[in-house]
C-alpha cells in the first residue's frame, strides 16, 4: 500500500558516533560541522514541538532551546526537511550492542517498567525478546523521537516518517525493536497498523499506562523487521529505495577502527548498504 510523500520534503540521515559507512554504498557526506548543526537544529525542533504540546517543561531544554534525549549521539536520525532548510519531522533509531541487557534499554526507564504491578512482566517480556534475538542473530533497536510539525498532523507525512524509520531499520539489519509509543495523535495506533505489537508476558498483554515524563498515556510495543504488516510492503520497498539514495551525514572524518559489519540481507528487495560500528 503506497503512502504518498510530500515531494517538497527532503530526506536526510544523521549517522551515530562511531558508525562507519561505506562511501560506495550510500550518498555519504563526512562533515562533522554539518552533522553537529543538523543534530542541534533537530533537537531545537523537537524541543519547540514538545514544549508547545506540554510534553516537556522549559527547564528540560538546553541553553539553545534544544531537547536532548539520552542516546542522541549514538542514534541514527531521519529528518524530513523543507525547501527552506527547516526541519518538518524527525525520528531516531538507537542501535544497541547485541549483548545489551534489559537495564540498559530505554524501555527499562518507562513508568510501566518501574510499576510494582507490571515491572516483573515488562522485564520478562523484554528478556524473552532479547533471548530470541540472540539465538537468531537479530539486532536490538529502540526507535523513538518521532516528531512532526503541527501543519503536517493528520497528513500522510506522519505515517511516512514512521514507515521511513521501519524501512531504515530493515536496511540496517534484521532487528527486534522496542517502542514506547504515546496514544497522543494516534502514534501507538499507527505503529500497530505497521506491524508493532503490545508487549506480552505470561499470556498477558502489558496494558497502556500514564507516562509522567511526557504527560500522556503510552503503550509498550515490540516489532520484528521481518514480520511487519504485509499491507505496507510496497510502501516499505519505496521508502528503502528513497533512503538508499538520501544523503547520510557522518561526524567521522575517516572510518572508525575495529569495525564490525552488519550482515548482508538475504532479501533481494532490501538494498542494504554497508554500515559498521567500532
Amino acid at each position: 500500500m503506497p503512502i504518498p510523500v510530500d515531494e517538497c520534503l527532503q530526506l536526510m540521515i544523521l549517522a551515530p558516533q562511531g558508525a562507519g559507512v561505506s562511501p560506495s554504498a550510500v550518498n555519504l557526506i563526512r562533515d562533522k560541522t554539518m552533522h553537529a548543526s543538523l543534530l542541534g537544529e533537530l533537537q531545537r525542533f523537537r524541543g519547540r514541538v514538545a514544549l508547545r504540546e506540554g510534553a516537556i517543561t522549559a527547564s528540560m531544554l538546553d541553553s539553545s532551546g534544544g531537547h536532548r534525549m539520552q542516546g542522541d549521539e549514538k542514534s541514527w536520525h531521519l529528518l524530513r526537511v523543507r525547501n527552506d532548510g527547516k526541519i518538518a519531522g524527525c525520528a531516531r533509531i538507537l542501535v544497541h550492542p547485541r549483548d545489551v541487557t534489559f537495564s540498559r534499554l530505554r524501555i527499562a526507564s518507562s513508568r510501566a517498567a518501574r510499576c510494582p504491578v507490571w515491572a516483573r512482566d515488562v522485564h520478562d517480556a523484554v528478556e524473552s525478546e532479547l533471548t530470541r534475538a540472540r539465538l537468531n542473530g537479530l539486532a536490538i533497536i529502540e526507535p523513538g523521537g518521532w516528531v512532526i510539525d503541527e501543519d503536517l498532523r493528520g497528513s500522510c507525512e506522519a505515517v511516512s516518517i514512521a514507515i521511513g524509520a521501519f524501512a531504515w531499520a530493515q536496511i540496517l539489519d534484521d532487528c527486534i525493536g522496542f517502542l514506547t509509543a504515546t496514544a497522543k495523535h494516534g502514534s501507538a495506533t499507527i505503529l500497530r497498523r505497521l506491524g508493532a505489537r503490545n508487549l506480552q508476558a505470561h499470556g498477558q498483554t502489558i496494558p497502556g499506562y500514564f507516562e509522567p515524563a511526557w504527560g500522556c498515556n503510552a503503550e509498550l510495543l515490540r516489532f520484528d523487521t521481518n514480520s511487519l504488516n504485509p499491507r505496507f510492503e510496497a510502501a516499505l520497498v519505496s521508502a528503502r529505495g528513497q533512503l538508499s539514495t538520501s544523503p547520510v551525514f557522518s561526524a567521522e572524518s575517516v572510518p572508525p577502527r575495529n569495525e564490525q559489519f552488519f550482515p548482508n540481507s538475504t532479501d533481494p528487495q532490501i538494498c542494504r548498504p554497508t554500515f559498521t560500528f567500532n
